[in-house]
């Protein structure tokens, strides 16, 4: 077939267009690839988004967030968990348990109490060096008198560094943390003896004797024997006698038993949960039964044997009514104090859970008490 000129048609239309169209499909085809990646990059990115939100969220955020302010400063729940996983060692390394529900809303209380202490400590001239800081430290991990025994001053120190790094490891706090937790100790300390040095040496008392039994024993069996035992006679010494006798019979706590039912001279301030229900009895009279506040299953019967209007406060008297002297202190000082708090469940089971996975801790590991036992924790 030609055409008009008698030529042959030319077939390079054909191929431009089919060149053409196989162009416009690659770049179409190439489009939609750019397109998917760019969908798929963008899932990607929410997906990354909502995972670092929810680590955010979960993980960082938590810690962060406010439970305690004393007028500028603040602290969070990370602070709480950081004080408790200290008391956790420091109970769990002597064998006693940790009992959350108790020790959670202890250490927001101490956190609020020892952060008014430390910001009233200028006016009461009262700070904490720090050599008295290095001391403590030292002192509740260098080994004792007969471990130290044959060993020079740098195995001395090795063994420290290492006991204290095995501790902070534990207890994950850093060894800063640590010292200023130290540090708040010691200043509550010092303002315990400060503020106790109003506390008498001589003061009126007691000498107290307790039985206990539980609700369901016979009590009646129990208050007709002592009181017939005693009869007439309210010197202390029959008192005394009879009353050993009969707690022994009755008595369900081993400890009393053992102690023959003596509590001993006590002063107001000293007992304050139970001391409404003795401290005004007549020599040689028995109290009504007073309920256990821990366990209101058992029953605490009280009698004086003796009273004394001037009596010698002993030592261990005395420090109890130098932590009640701080307590009051620190109620008056608190009126003085812009203090918020916020605590509800939702805290409480974060700090418990964060508790629970801490890592176990082995008795021998954890020196005793980082505060060495003082007041306060």
């Amino acid at each position: 077939m030609v055409d008009d000129a008698g030529k042959a048609p030319s077939n390079e239309p054909v191929k431009v267009d089919r060149r053409r169209i196989a162009v416009e499909r690659s770049q179409g085809t190439q489009r939609r690839q750019r397109m998917a990646f760019a969908i798929i990059s963008l899932l990607l990115l929410v997906v990354a988004g909502i995972m670092v939100a929810g680590y955010v969220i979960i993980f960082v955020m938590p810690p962060q967030q406010l439970v305690v302010r004393v007028n500028d400063v603040e602290y969070t729940r990370g602070d709480m968990v950081k004080l408790l996983r200290l008391r956790q060692a420091t109970l769990e390394s002597i064998g006693q348990t940790f009992k959350s529900s108790d020790d959670v809303f202890q250490a927001l209380q101490l956190i609020v109490e020892n952060e008014i202490i430390w910001q009233s400590s200028a006016k009461l001239g009262l700070s904490v060096t720090r050599e008295e800081l290095d001391d403590r430290v030292r002192g509740i991990m260098v080994p004792s008198a007969d471990e130290a025994l044959g060993k020079s001053e740098d195995q001395i120190q090795r063994e420290f560094a290492e006991k204290y790094r095995q501790y902070l490891n534990i207890t994950q706090v850093t060894e800063d943390e640590h010292r200023t937790l130290v540090q708040r100790a010691l200043l509550r300390e010092k303002v315990r003896q400060l503020v106790g040095d109003s506390v008498p040496t001589v003061d009126e008392q007691v000498y107290l004797h307790r039985i206990v039994m539980h609700n369901q024993d016979e009590v009646d069996t129990m208050i007709t024997n002592l009181t017939d035992a005693i009869g007439d006679d309210k010197s202390a010494a029959n008192i005394r006698g009879i009353f050993k006798i009969v707690v022994r019979e009755f008595s369900r706590d081993p400890d009393t038993v053992q102690s023959g039912g003596e509590v001993g001279w006590l002063p107001i301030g000293v007992d304050e949960d139970y001391e409404r229900a003795f401290f005004d009895l007549e020599i040689g009279e028995l109290s009504a039964p007073v309920p256990n506040i821990d366990n209101p299953q058992n029953l605490y019967f009280f009698m004086l044997s003796d009273r004394a209007e001037s009596h010698l406060v002993s030592e261990r008297n005395r420090d109890v009514l130098k932590t009640g002297a701080l307590q009051v202190w620190l109620n008056e000082e608190r009126v003085n104090h812009d203090v918020y708090a916020v605590f509800n469940s939702e805290i409480y089971g974060w700090i418990l859970n964060e508790l629970r996975i801490s890592t176990t801790i082995t008795p021998t590991a954890v020196p005793d008490s980082p505060f060495g036992g003082l007041p306060g924790f």
